[in-house]
């Protein structure tokens, strides 16, 4: 280490003046934290916080660098499978919309900060920071901490727009064809977008950006930083900052996570409760000779069975870190000290939920896939068209049971000059794929996203 007579010199110069050393201690008992004594220009900053761009090197790098890379491409292949499949028109149905929205917006959520990721973490310039410019803390910022809290709160109000829909069908049947019905998912789904815009975004109006090469006096101690430095903006310090961020923080928790969570709860409690109860109407139909009634409301038990699986995972991986926002906004509006936000924990628990919930959205493309014929079916068709060629002309060929001849022929015998067409290919496998729907005689195991009740 080279020793310096000032703090402008490099990452090697250290500075070694002894009134720069008193200045500097001078100044470390007036600021704020987060301020800091600027060993280059001698002057005492406390209306700006240098933001360090990772905070645990080796764990940042290896979890952002590598691991979330993986997951995002898991996640964008699962969630653009399953917007697409839902995309359909035989598949749209005001569960399915929703289902599609989610998938969306949880794609975003891992997409966005895609970006940054790879720059800084994958690509090593994580270790490079002298080449330090201005447009890397905007790119932080905005794909980091803008923007996907913003597509996660869309995402937790559909999971409670998707519980909400799903209870009113199966609980009051008659009035969720009106009050349930397609135009007016989209519609809120368009409110909760909106809304969740409008509380999300002003985060990206409380700073600006400079950077700093050079040493500063921070704490008890000289260290050399290339990094960013946030500036508060006009609107923040018109308005406050405390005040600021207990409106901005206290809406997030309040308004996006107490109460979204507290609803999906509840409507998951009343869901369950509502299955046991079609459960017990479908017996009685089986007892009373009713089949084709029982078999649409097995339909009906497995969509919400299926919808049931979602909300609980969701409630799962997001619960806990629910709960440490919560405490940590507590923390911060009272002054209270808990030794679980000091030292790595924070960072660790924040990359741990981070990933989990990544890792939980090709788990809902398999809950998809398990318990969807009509799910299984539709992806087969886009995405393996060949197969499904073969399966559609074996249908046509292969003699039909004579429990559902008159049924399948009135269906299919129109298909078999034009199943080799492959321009008409996609519309004829929908009409195979209808006949199979009509088959009484599937299994139980069998289920469809494609609540009847809901057309």
């Amino acid at each position: 280490m080279i020793n310096n007579s000032d703090g402008c010199g490099n990452a090697h110069a250290y500075p070694n003046d002894s009134e720069l050393q008193r200045l500097a201690e001078n100044c470390s008992q007036q600021v704020f934290p987060g301020g800091y004594f600027d060993g280059c220009s001698r002057v005492c900053v406390t209306d700006k916080y240098i933001m360090p761009l990772t905070e645990y090197e080796d764990l940042d790098s290896a979890v952002y660098g590598q691991i979330f890379p993986v997951l995002v491409l898991l996640a964008c292949f699962a969630n653009a499978a399953v917007a697409l499949v839902l995309s359909k028109k035989h598949m749209i149905t005001p569960t399915n919309v929703v289902l599609k929205y989610m998938a969306i917006a949880e794609l975003l959520v891992g997409l966005v900060p895609l970006p940054w990721t790879l720059f800084f973490f994958s690509l090593g310039n994580f270790k490079e920071t002298y080449r330090l410019e201005l447009w890397w803390c905007y790119l932080r910022k905005y794909t980091m901490d803008v923007f996907p809290p913003v597509f996660h709160n869309i995402a937790m109000w559909l999971t409670v727009l998707l519980a909400a829909q799903r209870y009113v069908s199966i609980s009051h049947p008659m009035h969720s064809r009106t009050a349930c019905n397609v135009k007016n998912v989209r519609l809120a789904t368009v409110v909760i977008t909106i809304v969740s815009l409008l509380c999300g975004l002003p985060k990206s109006l409380d700073s600006d950006y400079e950077t700093i090469h050079g040493w500063v006096y921070s704490g008890s101690s000289w260290e050399y930083a290339s990094s960013c430095v946030m500036i508060h903006t006009g609107f923040l310090k018109t308005m406050g900052p405390m005040v600021f961020y207990n409106i901005y923080f206290w809406t997030r928790v309040i308004g996006f996570i107490i109460v979204p969570s507290f609803l999906l709860v509840l409507l998951n409690g009343l869901l369950i409760k509502g299955i046991r109860k079609a459960q017990r109407r479908k017996l009685r139909l089986l007892r009373e000779k009713r089949a084709e009634e029982a078999q649409r409301q097995r339909d009906s038990n497995s969509t919400s069975l299926m919808l049931v699986a979602i909300v609980t995972i969701f409630l799962i991986v997001n619960l806990p870190q629910a709960i440490y926002i919560c405490l940590l906004c507590v923390c911060e509006t009272f002054s209270i000290k808990m030794s679980i936000f000091d030292g790595p924990f924070p960072t660790v628990f924040q990359l741990a939920s981070n990933m989990i919930v990544m890792a939980t959205y090709p788990i809902n493309f398999g809950i998809y896939c398990f318990m969807s014929s009509s799910f299984r079916q539709t992806f087969s068709l886009i995405f393996c068209p060949g197969a499904n060629q073969l399966q559609c002309d074996r249908r046509i060929i292969e003699p039909p049971s004579a429990v559902h001849s008159s049924r399948r022929s009135d269906i299919c015998s129109h298909l078999v000059n034009v199943c080799t067409n492959s321009d008409e290919f996609m519309q004829v496998s929908h009409h195979c794929l209808h006949a199979d729907y009509l088959t009484s005689e599937r299994q139980s195991t069998q289920f469809t996203i494609v609540d009847k009740n809901e057309e």
